[in-house]
């Protein structure tokens, strides 16, 4: 199988030379010392990924991934930025210029590895994940009306039993519209950041996190970003240009991030429920393991105890062997009687052990439901 092209654009000889010598072994590497040789080497040797400073003379990085988005031939290539500054107004340049993820130097080159592998996979799954959504995209807009989704996506949120189902249906609702758009869900128990193409890009999930509490709308260009406490989501290809359709789509945005995040509310509420109860059948679980250490130290006693009795009573018995005057028939009657009282006594300790090993067995199943429960 041939090997991923990887582009690396540094107007920095020896960054470069440091990246090569690194990803040369897992993918094909070109080095571009410049912004403007970029855009001549793609139309020769088209990459599958590119790798882009952001600081550079002439042209900077920004301006040439925005070249890049421009045309149609090249606009689906995830570049990568690699830049010092880390601010959220730097990350929002580098997405509004295209950028599909921003690295902040100095770069651990694992890290770089991990996020060239991760934006590879994302381009493979894209394709496929997107004729879907379009499918179900052309379904809605022929059965229902503008009004009749926001309804219809209202009814549906309530039927949504967990967050993967509830980011679905935000995302086909949000195609239906026509548009190109990811969120970002924050249950009680874990994070979701989907798209189209089933996980959106990590800039995104970056910024659609640094968004809460700054505001329900943050525009940048043709996005919009939009949060409640629980839910985000980034609008790709908003009309600008046309005022009137964009305050009218704005309107159904907000009814749909209403929606949902009165249902992730709900979906919080019973993961928080469920997670008491879960609690408290763990305490239960563990009073139940401390009783369980306190009736086999009673038992143990109790034994033990008969244990000495019956001992003491043996040695008894023969022992009035030599004053009283007996048969060996009444002395073997008497050995029996004795010998199937211990039996009767041994019977007794063993159900001991038989009720022991039963609540083990209860404790142990309620452990393995919590457990199951909890992963």
């Amino acid at each position: 199988m041939a090997k991923k092209h990887i582009m690396v654009v540094d107007d920095n000889p020896n960054n470069l030379l440091l990246i090569l010598r690194v990803l040369e072994e897992l993918y094909r590497v070109s080095c571009i010392e410049s912004a403007e040789a970029c855009l001549k080497a793609l139309t020769k040797d088209t990459p599958d990924l590119i790798l882009m400073d952001v600081c550079m003379p002439k042209m900077n990085g920004y301006e040439c991934c925005r070249h890049i988005k421009q045309d149609p031939q090249f606009n689906n290539i995830p570049v990568l930025f690699l830049s010092g500054q880390n601010q959220i107004e730097d990350k929002l340049k580098g997405y509004e210029a295209g950028g599909a993820d921003y690295l902040t130097k100095p770069c651990d080159i694992k890290e770089v590895q991990a996020k060239i592998e991760q934006n590879l996979n994302l381009v493979e799954q894209f394709q496929s994940k997107l004729n879907k959504a379009n499918n179900v995209a052309s379904m809605a807009m022929n059965q229902n009306g503008e009004l009749g989704m926001r309804l219809q996506f209202l009814e549906d949120s309530f039927k949504c039993q967990t967050q993967e189902a509830l980011a679905d249906l935000i995302l086909n609702t949000l195609q239906a519209y026509k548009f190109n758009a990811c969120v970002q869900l924050r249950g009680s128990q874990k994070t979701l950041d989907l798209s189209l193409s089933g996980h959106s890009l990590p800039l995104e999930d970056s910024l659609m996190t640094e968004v809460i509490g700054q505001g329900n709308y943050l525009e940048f260009g043709h996005r919009v970003l939009c949060s409640t406490s629980n839910i985000s989501m980034l609008i790709k290809n908003l009309p600008q240009e046309n005022e009137g359709l964009c305050q009218q789509l704005k309107e159904h945005i907000t009814s749909i991030l209403n929606g949902a995040s009165a249902r992730m509310e709900n979906l919080n509420i019973v993961d928080d429920k469920e997670k008491k109860l879960l609690s408290q059948i763990l305490q239960a679980i563990h009073k139940i393991e401390k009783n369980l250490v306190d009736i086999e130290q009673v038992t143990d006693h109790k034994n033990q105890g008969m244990a000495k009795i019956l001992e003491r009573l043996n040695n008894k018995i023969y022992d009035s062997f030599s004053h009283l005057d007996l048969s060996s028939q009444q002395r073997g009657y008497l050995l029996e009687l004795l010998s199937d009282s211990m039996d009767e006594v041994f019977d007794l300790a063993c159900e001991d052990e038989l009720l022991k090993c039963q609540f083990s067995e209860i404790n142990e199943q309620l452990l393995h439901i919590t457990k199951a429960k909890t992963h």
